[in-house]
């Protein structure tokens, strides 16, 4: 396939770090990105108590922002800048808001139904704030079942991830978690903007290229579990080795 798009390299990028009670995460950031790029505290200790945390409202999981960057595609034989991909990284806290059947966020099965519990509790949400049905139909994109939730397995940890949100004005973020203990999932949203240089073939070429490159991208980050941890998801999982 002929590359529509140029930008950053994540194989070559400098490492953003955090140590999450002995978890540790390596993110890359490319130079060209670090003006654009939000990053918390590289030591996050005391994951269990609520006062480390952004947000905080019982109602939802508490949210520890740890990084936000920002990356730019260009086309490949120029320099015009197509669009935008978002991404935030944030550490968010379980407590009691996944569903009663969900007693490991390690187990597969477990965790498949806890992401398609976020996910309608998003519909919710969305369907709340639009009055329009016929518009809710038209734009809501939400994943019905666990079969529309994708596994991806990168670097010994396992993600889940699905396209969803409201696409009347703009296109559907894209949500990529994975547990790091089992209280606590690193969260990655990421959003894109612009890409509809062109057709509608074109734009949709363009798309597909850039999801590649968020691929990509959650490919490269790296995470060494704690050892009490790395032990718990070999207990319950038994598919993840040092």
């Amino acid at each position: 396939m002929v590359k529509l798009l140029s930008g950053p390299n994540f194989e070559l990028a400098p490492i953003t770090s955090f140590n999450i009670e002995g978890t540790h995460i390596f993110i890359p950031i490319p130079d060209e990105c670090y003006e654009n790029t939000k990053s918390a505290e590289s030591n996050i200790d005391s994951i269990d108590t609520d006062a480390i945390y952004d947000i905080t409202n019982p109602d939802f999981f508490l949210i520890k922002y740890l990084l936000k960057t920002e990356f730019s595609y260009s086309q490949s034989d120029g320099d015009h800048k197509i669009g935008d991909v978002y991404a935030s990284i944030d550490l968010l806290k379980v407590d009691q808001h996944r569903p009663e059947s969900c007693v490991s966020l390690f187990s597969r099965e477990d965790f498949l139904n806890f992401y398609l519990s976020i996910l309608k509790g998003d519909e919710v949400s969305i369907v709340k704030s639009i009055n329009d049905k016929e518009k809710t139909d038209k734009y809501l994109i939400i994943p019905k079942s666990i079969e529309e939730i994708k596994e991806l397995k990168f670097e010994g940890a396992s993600w889940l991830f699905a396209v969803s949100g409201y696409a009347e004005v703009t296109k559907p973020y894209r949500r990529f978690i994975t547990p790091i203990t089992n209280n606590h999932i690193l969260s990655i949203m990421v959003s894109i903007g612009g890409f509809d240089f062109g057709s509608v073939e074109l734009e949709q070429q363009l798309v597909a290229e850039v999801d590649q490159y968020i691929l990509d991208f959650i490919k490269s980050i790296r995470i060494d579990y704690s050892p009490e941890t790395l032990a718990e998801i070999q207990r319950v999982r038994g598919d993840v080795t040092a």
